[in-house]
């Protein structure tokens, strides 16, 4: 979701690509322009011009641009090694160039490679040329190295550009050959129907929307570098209609909280006679909640006492026999439920257990039937579970405290 945020400030749901090449010996400009809606993306616009000018009127201002560098001033040359390492493959590909001079762009795969140059002085002064005509460039690409992001989606064995014909085995190129007379083609993949003069800058402005990128270059950093600059313009751009929205919202509630000021006002008024007038309730009904609370703790301490007291008192005259399984203070009569006071059977105590002699039990009873402080006891079961122990449960009833 974050990632998504991020690309929709940072290009909108539009998308634009513009290959610059050669027609009859003249400089044409094929564009396209994708939109992407939901998961999906659908060509917008689709342009052929034969200057900037043109162009221009084509891009909406302030949109992200790729740029296909793909004329006369860009060779491409095939390298066929095992060896990937991209220092290597520019030097079997043009052994005599001095690096530092040239941005280039390399197509790896398995074992035949494609290697395009282009001059940095030249690139850099088409850029500013582009940025003049308030077209923002934010990647570029050399040659037709681009048709590798798209090339597995087409069937056709043979793929043709604006200026080459491409041979493919598998999902691998293995030749790419400038070719002078093109027959216009279409290629259909994917619902979408591109002609020749499509390809490259479909795959293009796809790679921006995808923000993936077959190919391998030295202009990452020239890349970041119009990349972060069109990330300033934009942000001033929607900074600013951003803060206009806000500050206009901003008066309008100011406008509407102002003009109900002086009704809320009274309302609030009223409130708070009534809050006034109900204040001395709240404090007695306050007071009364603080006693009746203090009433229930003692309560609930007194009766902790008592318990423990009765327990120790039990638990002393135990014979070691007897095992107790059950031993209920004051038991409820039935389930506590909500909005219902709660019923003990007050003043008596449940005992159960086991014991390895009847006898034994018996006179556990007795002696505790001396203790000044049991009224009586109720004798409530007294089975056999087995041949040598008996299960007795009975209720010891307590003198009524309440009359001491």
């Amino acid at each position: 979701m974050k990632d998504k945020l991020i690309s929709y400030l940072t290009y909108g749901n539009s998308y634009y690509s513009v290959e610059q090449t050669q027609a009859n010996g003249s400089t044409i400009y094929c564009g396209i322009g994708l939109k992407k809606s939901k998961n999906q993306v659908e060509v917008e616009d689709r342009f052929e011009c034969h200057n900037l000018d043109e162009v221009s009127k084509h891009i909406p201002k302030g949109k992200a641009v790729c740029l296909v560098v793909n004329n006369e001033f860009t060779i491409t040359k095939k390298v066929e090694s095992v060896d990937a390492e991209i220092l290597k493959l520019i030097h079997q590909a043009f052994p005599n160039i001095k690096i530092d001079d040239f941005y280039y762009e390399i197509l790896k795969q398995d074992t035949i490679h494609f290697v395009s140059i282009c001059r940095k002085d030249y690139l850099d002064e088409l850029l500013k040329e582009y940025l003049s005509h308030n077209i923002s460039i934010v990647d570029f690409s050399l040659g037709n190295l681009m048709i590798s992001s798209i090339a597995h989606l087409i069937s056709e064995i043979s793929i043709q550009t604006s200026n080459a014909t491409m041979i493919k085995e598998g999902n691998q190129i293995i030749s790419i050959e400038a070719t002078e007379d093109l027959i216009t083609s279409s290629y259909a993949f994917n619902d979408t129907n591109l002609t020749t003069k499509e390809l490259l800058t479909f795959s293009s402005a796809l790679s921006l929307v995808t923000n993936t990128k077959q190919t391998v270059s030295a202009f990452r950093n020239r890349d970041k570098g119009l990349l972060a600059n069109f990330k300033e313009k934009r942000f001033f751009t929607q900074f600013t209609k951003i803060g206009l929205c806000v500050l206009f919202s901003a008066l309008l509630i100011n406008f509407f909280l102002f003009s109900n000021y002086y009704g809320k006002a009274n309302e609030l008024r009223e409130t708070a006679q009534l809050l006034e007038a109900s204040k001395s309730n709240v404090v007695n009904l306050s007071n009364k909640v603080k006693k009746s609370q203090k009433l229930v703790e003692d309560v609930l301490k007194t009766n902790s006492s008592r318990s423990s007291f009765y327990a120790d008192a039990l638990i002393k005259y135990i014979p070691e026999s007897i095992v107790l399984t059950q031993l209920n203070y004051q038991p409820l009569l039935r389930k506590i439920k909500a909005d219902k006071p709660i019923d003990n059977d007050t003043n008596t105590i449940m005992v159960s257990g086991t014991s390895q002699e009847r006898i034994v039990v018996s006179e556990w009873i007795s002696s505790l039937e001396k203790l000044n402080w049991i009224q009586n006891i109720e004798i409530l079961n007294f089975d056999d579970t087995k041949n040598s122990s008996s299960s007795f449960s009975f209720k010891i009833y307590i003198q009524d405290e309440t009359k001491n």
